[in-house]
């Protein structure tokens, strides 16, 4: 049975803040179904929203997703938990439609609100829901108003895919206001067997895509470059999740980054090069188990090639770790151990093969790491050494330095 199927371009002669791409998936049946997106360029104000069954797709770097360019204004009176208006020191940027995030120092990730502008009135901006903040926005903590916000929205819904879109963030950022996971580019939220793949996400002012949460995502063939935040972020309690054949490189943190909780998930033959922090970074922290990064590529990042930290029991296997540590010669290592217990780390090649020497160590434990397994590693030509252990009870053996 074929799929109830809408073409995009069917909605551009109706108003529309996301280039008739929301009234092209809210024209579907309840059942889901397909919508086309034909070669062009589709402008966004706000988010699209995706729903169960409902997969969009492009025709690759023909079918180019914008944005309209930030804006913001500081606060001009705090803003409280249940609030449906904000009052800004200038209305003049904004316009009603727009999707905006309203932040402070403190009160960002889930904890920043999301909400369109409905109506402004001098410099009031009348809201669609209530602020959501579990403590007032505030002028002395840089409370601040934003056009912030993701491309595509995915949240508690099931069996939701993207395919073949091109994601665009325009120039690339050297710095915004608000470069918060929760306006990534494309941002899932504890979504059930999610599918995105043949994507391309270029200078988004956050990360580029985003899974939070859920179960049984695929992240393949994608490729995220020039983003201000990390290329792919697997976070808070995804489990299960496949992250295969992608690319990140040049986006201003970790080319994949694992945050919180992450289990059971597969990040496997893809590559990370020259990203700003790490290539592939966070394994363990906030309590990640039971992952496997293998047969990945990260050379030329500016800190470690491969950092675990905080964490146990993953599997790093079959990588290759090559020229990292660009931002200071020495200081960061092919992989990076900090603070962990029970990994396994295995058949890697750690190398470097520069002129001048800049990767630390093929494999650096440090900090309280111990009970790891160090084993048949290729770690030659670091400025440093091959492989360097501090855990009484780490095991290292049958390795090449």
């Amino acid at each position: 049975m074929k799929n109830p199927t809408q073409n995009v371009l069917n909605f551009s002669n109706v108003p529309s803040f996301t280039s008739g791409l929301q009234e092209a998936i809210d024209a579907l049946p309840e059942s889901g179904g397909v919508v086309e997106v034909p070669p062009g360029i589709y402008t966004l104000q706000r988010h699209v929203r995706l729903r169960n069954n409902v997969l969009i797709r492009g025709s690759g770097n023909a079918s180019r997703i914008t944005r309209t360019a930030e804006v913001s204004s500081p606060l001009a009176q705090e803003a409280n938990d249940g609030d449906v208006a904000v009052q800004v020191e200038s209305a003049k940027a904004f316009n009603p439609g727009m999707e905006i995030s309203i932040f402070d120092t403190t009160q960002r990730g889930w904890h920043a609100t999301h909400a369109v502008i409905r109506g402004i009135d001098d410099n009031m901006l009348h809201l669609d829901q209530p602020i959501n903040t579990n403590r007032p926005c505030l002028r002395e903590r840089n409370g601040t108003v934003a056009h912030a916000f993701s491309a595509f929205v995915a949240w508690e819904v099931h069996d939701c895919g993207l395919q073949s879109l091109s994601v665009d963030g325009g120039e690339r950022f050297d710095q915004s206001v608000f470069a918060d996971f929760t306006i990534s580019a494309i941002h899932f939220v504890r979504t059930i067997d999610a599918r995105i793949r043949d994507c391309v996400v270029r200078h988004w002012p956050a990360d580029g895509v985003s899974v939070q949460g859920g179960s049984g995502t695929i992240v393949t063939n994608c490729l995220s470059q020039g983003c201000l935040g990390h290329g792919f972020h697997p976070g808070t309690s995804v489990k299960h999740s496949l992250w295969i054949n992608n690319i990140g490189r040049e986006n201003g943190r970790d080319g994949l980054y694992f945050c919180m909780h992450v289990r059971h998930s597969v990040v496997s033959n893809s590559t990370f090069h020259g990203n700003g922090r790490y290539g592939i970074g966070g394994l363990g922290d906030g309590g990640d188990q039971y992952n496997l990064v293998a047969n990945n590529t990260c050379v030329d990042n500016a800190r470690h090639g491969i950092e675990a930290s905080g964490g146990k029991n993953n599997t790093i296997s079959s990588n290759i770790c090559l020229n990292n540590s660009q931002e200071e010669a020495g200081k960061y290592s092919g992989i990076g151990l900090c603070d962990v217990t029970g990994m396994t780390v295995n058949a890697n090649r750690c190398l470097d093969d520069q002129e001048i020497s800049t990767q630390g160590y093929g494999i650096e434990e440090k900090g309280e790491s111990n009970q790891n397994l160090i084993v048949a590693n290729h770690c030659q030509g670091n400025l440093c050494g091959g492989i360097m252990t501090i855990g009484d009870r780490t095991k290292c053996t049958e390795n090449l330095e």
